[in-house]
């Protein structure tokens, strides 16, 4: 049956059009994501290309207290390209999840765009990372545990560098599978805080048995550097925005 030239489509029909004119079609897929994962791709080809052995034994120091013992004694400059590459990969990373979370549940920054919420939380995890190098000096210089300290750093460092070759995987299933988004950022939270309680353990055991400090100067010394700047800058986040 062909219709009259001037009569509208949904003439015989119980249909009701929502739309009398052409609708235009728009795309919200966000493409700035996609560009953050072809960085960390390309960091990661760099990475491998210029210092694959030397990634594979910051990895292996993770798990194994022989590896870490001999890495501290030669890292000497944290601003080797590998590590600063590393390290850009993690902050990447953890940010991109953090980001994620607060889009799910809404927290904070939620007047802001995609990218604006990812970059707010980038400068608030550097400007946390920023203080935490400032702040070591600080307690190196005045309880003169330097090589304590020192030592810290580094295993903290390295931590961090294996979480975040572990965490992209997850950040890539939570971005681009289509999994239920809360199991995949389940695992990376899970998996950061699995880190987190390694580097702390690290640092208790240094403290004890190697250097044979107090438990409550160990203890004071999480609380200035790990625990207290972090709660009063999520305070300050929810109190604000």
């Amino acid at each position: 049956m062909t219709a009259a030239g001037n009569e509208h489509i949904f003439s015989d029909h119980l249909l009701r059009p929502n739309h009398h004119e052409a609708v235009l079609y728009t795309n919200t897929e966000l493409v700035w994501p996609s560009l953050l994962f072809i960085v960390c791709l390309f960091l990661l080809a760099v990475v491998k290309y210029r210092a694959f052995p030397r990634v594979l034994r910051i990895v292996q120091s993770t798990f194994s207290p022989q590896i870490l013992q001999q890495l501290e004694r030669e890292e000497t400059n944290a601003l080797k390209f590998y590590s600063l590459a590393l390290h850009a990969f993690f902050f990447f990373n953890l940010t991109f999840l953090l980001y994620k979370i607060n889009e799910m549940h809404g927290l904070v920054f939620t007047d802001k765009s995609s990218f604006v919420q990812f970059a707010l939380f980038l400068l608030i995890i550097l400007l946390l990372s920023g203080g935490k190098i400032i702040l070591n000096g600080f307690i190196s210089m005045v309880t003169g545990e330097r090589r304590l300290v020192s030592d810290y750093v580094i295993s903290s460092s390295l931590v961090n560098q294996t979480c975040g070759l572990f965490l992209f995987p997850w950040i890539v299933l939570l971005q681009f599978s289509r999994l239920n988004p809360s199991l995949p950022i389940l695992g990376a939270v899970i998996f950061v805080g699995m880190a987190v309680f390694l580097k702390w353990y690290r640092g208790l055991m240094m403290g004890l048995v190697e250097q044979r400090i107090g438990l409550l100067q160990i203890f004071s010394y999480f609380c200035g550097l790990e625990i207290l700047p972090l709660l009063v800058m999520v305070k300050y986040i929810i109190e604000t925005f």
